[in-house]
């Protein structure tokens, strides 16, 4: 399978026509089309079906598109590590929830960036993290979800959660409160596909007690302005906002936390600079305070 003919697809596909992904590629429209025509043959079935000047992706050619990327930057990423005269020049893309951007990444990139490979991040929520990195065809996915058994990856950290209330709260003065105790207040929970709600449920069922009506949330920044609001105590690992005060959660005095995972592909052509950097990383995470335990290197 030649490359070109690859780059060709995604370009029409990304145009929405051939005319328009020949003029992305500057080639002529009649180049394209044998290319494509031979890339169909070639995998043994149509990729697109035509009609009066516009392309649609066939269910084929939805599936081959993450394929074809992948294998588009693959390549520029081999050229990008056979020339490159530094790790410093190496360029990844890291997948993560925006609180792990903000509080970890964020961070060490700007305490330790000169030395490792220039990153960038794609927002997901922690149960797309690799599903995000597969089709976009990024670099690294850090999640508070394990990650897939064929990955490589490193438990990095434990994340604990607090309570987010506002001044006038009863909680506003404590340092910690335990699940049992927290869960008398009313609160303020995210969704089931963020690990915050999971862990803390988990924390609530060893504790054996139960949570009555809580307001649920998709997004943390609006959880927060709830709280702040006066509706309840947001349970979060972001950190505090719109003057709330951050209450550590605990069970039986143990910090309530869930894990942090990197992960990579095994056979990514960065790997040993990926799998350093992830070393890096998990040796400074210990410095935040949210940070409540580290898995042994």
């Amino acid at each position: 399978m030649e490359l070109r003919a690859v780059k060709y697809f995604v370009a029409v596909a990304e145009a929405g026509s051939v005319t328009g992904g020949a003029e992305h590629v500057r080639i002529s429209q009649p180049a394209v089309s044998r290319q494509l025509v031979g890339l169909e043959r070639e995998v043994g079935t149509p990729l697109f079906t035509r009609g009066h000047g516009a392309v649609q992706l066939t269910h084929a050619g939805r599936r081959f598109l993450p394929m074809a990327r992948d294998l588009l930057r693959r390549e520029s990423l081999a050229r990008e590590v056979l020339g490159r005269r530094s790790v410093e020049d190496l360029r990844l893309t890291v997948v993560a929830q925006q609180t792990t951007i903000l509080r970890t990444l964020a961070p060490f990139i700007a305490a330790h960036g000169a030395g490792h490979p220039i990153l960038d991040a794609v927002e997901a929520a922690p149960a797309q993290v690799y599903e995000t990195v597969r089709s976009i065809g990024a670099d690294i996915g850090v999640s508070t979800i394990a990650p897939p058994a064929d990955w490589a990856s490193k438990r990095v950290a434990s994340v604990g959660l607090s309570a987010h209330v506002p001044s006038e709260h009863p909680l506003a003065e404590h340092e910690a409160v335990e699940v049992a105790d927290l869960v008398r207040y009313p609160l303020i929970l995210m969704e089931r596909t963020h690990t915050s709600r999971t862990s803390f449920e988990a924390a609530v069922t060893r504790s054996g007690t139960t949570v009555d009506n809580p307001a649920v949330m998709s997004s943390s920044a609006l959880a927060q302005a709830a709280a702040a609001a006066g509706r309840g105590a947001a349970v979060l690992t972001d950190a505090p906002a719109y003057g709330l005060h951050s209450v550590r959660v605990v069970h039986q005095g143990g910090r309530v936390g869930m894990p942090l995972y990197a992960a990579w592909d095994r056979d990514h052509y960065a790997g040993g600079h990926i799998a350093h950097w992830v070393a890096e990383y998990a040796d400074w995470l210990p410095e935040l305070e949210d940070i409540v335990d580290v898995a042994p290197l």
